[in-house]
């Protein structure tokens, strides 16, 4: 399994709060910061190569190894398990997030949409993909190929129990390349917004025209893409002509998490508690949190 599959496990087993604040509110006036061009994204419509999140074999045993690190004993080889009670909810967790996410009944998971990352090299591109779940929702996930392999972060989408994703439907996608962490972001924003505006942390801002491709079957959610680079993004505020529409903050906790991220990438999860809690980038969430 990829790193960034078992992070993506982490995420939904623990419920992290930190994943940004989202709000919707009305502006009177849209911020004066030029537009930069769009990003090229393109529709296509191809299969979907790799849909490793209905791999029941996968999802279960990492989800106990990943529990196990969050246990309050120690462990160097002994096996560890959760609760049985962080078990049974672990498992109905599960079966809650495929039941939503299974394609419906005549619906595949499809390519619809591709970005080429031309800066990490000749074939690196980036994928969005979408079905119809099983509650008539839309489901998308994301798959970002260097050309020697490729990988995701699961199903997202409005198709996921919880309501998480509003206006603002986004899921980033990390990589180490070199010695840099480098981010891309897919997702949908509703086809009436016509204008994202990102603010970095260091201060910068930059705003993006909307005309990325309508999803089929679903033309009230219109497709975006884009490769950030190193940028972190503290701020999204979403625009239909002099109106913002949602935003979407991060937390000063989750920025300094974010930041021991980027420091400390980890190219392998660890096996025990013990190997995680002496790891560089534990020891930096430590610091971070205290603050």
């Amino acid at each position: 399994m990829k790193l960034a599959r078992a992070l993506m496990l982490v995420c939904s087993v623990l419920a992290l709060s930190a994943c940004g604040s989202v709000t919707t509110q009305q502006a009177a006036d849209k911020p004066q910061v030029a537009s930069l061009p769009p990003p090229p994204i393109e529709a296509i419509d191809e299969p979907a190569a790799d849909t490793w999140w209905g791999d029941e074999s996968e999802s279960g045993a990492t989800g106990s190894a990943l529990m196990c690190l969050g246990e309050d004993s120690k462990s160097d080889d002994k096996a560890c398990d959760p609760s049985p009670e962080l078990k049974e909810e672990m498992r109905r967790q599960d079966e809650e997030f495929k039941r939503a996410t299974t394609p419906a009944k005549g619906s595949e998971p499809r390519a619809i949409a591709r970005l080429r990352l031309e800066q990490r090299g000749a074939y690196a591109r980036l994928l969005l993909i979408a079905w119809k779940g099983a509650s008539g929702e839309l489901c998308l996930a994301d798959e970002e190929d260097d050309g020697e392999g490729a990988g995701g972060g699961g199903p997202f989408g409005p198709c996921v129990p919880g309501g998480r994703c509003r206006e603002i439907c986004l899921t980033y996608s990390g990589n180490l390349v070199g010695n840099e962490w480098v981010n891309t972001v897919a997702g949908v924003f509703p086809a009436k917004a016509d204008l994202l505006r990102i603010t970095f942390d260091g201060g910068r801002v930059s705003a993006y025209k909307l005309n990325g491709p309508l999803v089929p079957g679903f033309p009230e959610y219109r497709v975006f893409m884009l490769d950030l680079g190193d940028g972190l993004e503290t701020r999204l505020q979403l625009f239909r002509g002099d109106t913002q529409i949602a935003e979407e903050k991060r937390s000063d906790a989750e920025i300094r998490m974010e930041r021991c991220s980027r420091r400390n990438p980890v190219e392998t999860m660890p096996s025990t508690r013990e190997e995680a809690e002496k790891s560089p980038l534990a020891r930096c969430f430590e610091r971070a949190g205290s603050k």
